[in-house]
């Protein structure tokens, strides 16, 4: 009697036993291609397939893996934030050194907790995420681990305030464990808060750059967290779109010689960290080589005012360390007049054209010039006459060297030329005349 009765007590101490135990589920959350690049060198190397599966669960969960096919299940990393726990298994699948790891079989244990079993079924390079939970983890847990449970169910629906109130409460429970620290997990949760707003702020101001990396950092603490996946997603895109506009843009001004907009936005380009900024680098390098060579070189054009030819212009080219060149043309209004034959207006009329040399730059911002001209004076001669009874016109030549500078006064460009004529016929009148002075006013560019 007293065997039977000590096998009924083992019996009913073995079904108390069993019926204490907690039940664990599971929930998939793989997303949508997901990659494992995790891979162990040496088994790939070899040729073997591998594949990888996240579990996450509460840190108040302590979990272990094992399964049917694998000596021991390969947790290579574990890892907590937001008060949930992360383990990174790597598997082997297909066929393998003469072994099959098909229909794996993964076992979940926990301390308290009844294993869990599910079929794992996985492909070379493909990465599954699962949650692992206590259904009833708010019933008959004590002060502590309801607060802190509820906490973390709020906190995995991006309920972050409301968490942080429950993370807080749960401090204040007498039987809270003295190896729990919460108050990582609430200064995480201020984090949040902070980066949430931040990020915000910045996709409100299109720097969806900055947007995108506040997002990101919300997401890797909390991966259930569908608003901060969806802003980090539209400002990822918005990003990748505005790089795109912004370096096609600047190519655009770039093949049309617009430098200086081109700039702009390769300098938007390279500050946004654009997946093409080591292109845009390139270009504002030949930029600003190009800008720089126009800062050793301006352009001019100058009116010009000599006694005797009022109306005169000049154009050239002046470079800080290389000769250029320059052309200049005057004349007198009577020039008009006379070929109208306009004796009475046109009595002496004079054109002069010169051509020559700009020197390198002698100091900032003076370049000198050399060159030389052909001066023309004309008048009419009464006492030759043609059969019509009108006076004969003239001209007399004169070759004219000339030299002289040119400063520039920011768009303003001045200039000064000494011009000596050496008369090509005998004229005891100086008709022509021996010096000319030159003044000009103009812009440059």
């Amino acid at each position: 009697m007293k065997k039977y009765l000590l096998i009924y007590l083992c019996l009913f101490v073995s079904a108390g036993s069993l019926f204490a135990q907690r039940t664990l589920e599971k929930r998939e959350k793989t997303e949508a291609l997901s990659v494992f690049i995790d891979k162990d060198p040496e088994i790939d190397q070899a040729g073997g397939g591998q594949a990888g599966t996240i579990i996450s669960c509460p840190v108040t969960l302590n979990l272990s893996f094992s399964s049917n096919v694998d000596r021991t299940v390969d947790v290579y990393k574990t890892e907590e934030r937001g008060g949930v726990r992360y383990y990174h298994l790597r598997f082997i699948v297909g066929r393998y050194r003469g072994s099959n790891y098909g229909n794996r079989i993964l076992e979940v244990a926990a301390p308290g907790f009844t294993p869990l079993k599910f079929n794992l079924e996985l492909q070379p390079s493909e990465s599954k995420s699962f949650e692992i939970f206590d259904p009833n983890a708010t019933v008959g847990v004590g002060c502590f681990y309801q607060h802190f449970n509820e906490g973390v169910e709020l906190f995995k629906k991006a309920l972050y305030s409301e968490a942080r109130e429950k993370y807080r409460l749960s401090t204040e429970c007498t039987d809270m464990p003295s190896d729990v620290d919460m108050t990582l997990r609430i200064r995480d949760i201020d984090s949040i808060l902070v980066w949430r707003t931040e990020g915000d702020k910045s996709h409100e101001k299109s720097l969806f750059k900055d947007a995108m990396t506040y997002y990101q950092k919300i997401v890797s603490y909390n991966i259930d967290d569908e608003y901060a996946q969806n802003r980090a997603k539209d400002s990822e895109n918005k990003y990748a779109a505005n790089c795109r506009v912004n370096f096609e843009g600047a190519e655009l001004h770039y093949a049309n010689g617009d430098y200086a907009d081109a700039k702009k936005l390769y300098e938007m380009v390279v500050m946004s960290s654009c997946p093409r900024a080591t292109e845009a680098n390139i270009r504002l390098v030949h930029i600003r080589k190009i800008e720089a060579d126009h800062n050793k070189r301006i352009h001019a054009i100058l009116y010009e005012y000599q006694n005797g030819a009022p109306i005169g212009i000049t154009a050239g080219g002046y470079r800080e360390q290389k000769f250029s060149g320059y052309v200049s043309l005057r004349l007198s209004p009577s020039l008009f007049a006379a070929m109208q034959k306009d004796y009475d207006n046109s009595e002496k009329t004079e054109f002069s054209v010169s051509a020559g040399w700009t020197t390198m730059k002698l100091q900032i911002p003076v370049w000198g010039f050399f060159g030389l001209g052909y001066t023309g004076v004309s008048d009419w001669d009464w006492n030759d006459l043609t059969d019509e009874g009108n006076p004969t016109f003239r001209i007399h030549n004169a070759l004219s060297p000339e030299a002289g500078l040119l400063g520039k006064l920011g768009p303003i460009a001045l200039r000064y030329t000494f011009q000596y004529r050496f008369a090509l016929e005998n004229d005891p009148d100086d008709y022509i005349g021996k010096v000319r002075h030159v003044f000009g006013v103009g812009f440059c560019f």
